[in-house]
């Protein structure tokens, strides 16, 4: 019985087919919200990424990946995570946002959403793991982990409609609401905790 209790309460929390069949409208609804924000965060990179990472940019991804590799040697490929380690040409820099852009709409129309998912994940992360002074925002950071979970949280197959036959797992459903709980806690407490007298007073949302 011991032996047989850990297992249980596992395949309870990451077993797809014992997973939560009442959330799957939630679901849909979560997955093509996401692809939208995906989608407009590599609509708004597309017509500007050459210019802030590009060979002539501003701070060259190339150059700084060079840098990296001068100094950690093959540890740098842990320290950014990037498909511009491939090349980080300019053809190469805008093909990873529209990449990114057609995984999002994909997405959107409910096509191979793990698929799609793990396309945007590795798209966006090439952009933020080498984009130096220009990634890492708290933005940035939400949608790198609400993506990677909806990768687990998303149904399997290419046309898996409401996906009935494979419901979330417990396990992904609670971190993605954990995600968004902390991250509204997290920014209270700052805010709070930084004097700011509109969020000490609870008067914020009568400037906001």
């Amino acid at each position: 019985m011991k032996d047989r209790f850990p297992a249980s309460v596992l395949r309870w929390l990451f077993d797809s087919e014992r997973g939560a069949t009442d959330r799957l409208l939630p679901r849909w609804i979560f997955l093509r919200a996401l692809g939208l924000i995906y989608y407009s965060a590599f609509f708004s990179l597309v017509f500007q990424i050459r210019g802030l990472i590009g060979p002539l940019g501003i701070l060259p991804a190339g150059e700084y990946l060079q840098a990296l590799a001068e100094r950690f040697g093959h540890a740098g490929y842990w320290y950014a995570p990037t498909l511009l380690w491939f090349s980080s040409s300019a053809h190469m820099v805008s093909g990873i946002c529209w990449a990114g852009m057609i995984a999002s709409l994909l997405l959107v129309l409910n096509f191979w959403p793990r698929g799609t998912l793990a396309i945007c994940f590795v798209c966006f992360l090439s952009f933020v793991s080498a984009a130096q002074d220009f990634s890492g925002y708290q933005s940035d950071g939400m949608l790198l982990e609400a993506g990677f979970l909806g990768m687990f949280f998303a149904p399997r197959g290419f046309r898996p409609r409401w996906g009935e036959a494979i419901p979330p797992s417990r396990a992904s459903l609670f971190l993605l609401i954990w995600e968004c709980f902390r991250i509204y806690f997290e920014s209270g407490i700052a805010k709070i905790m930084g004097g700011d007298s509109q969020w000490r007073h609870f008067t914020a949302l009568h400037e906001y």
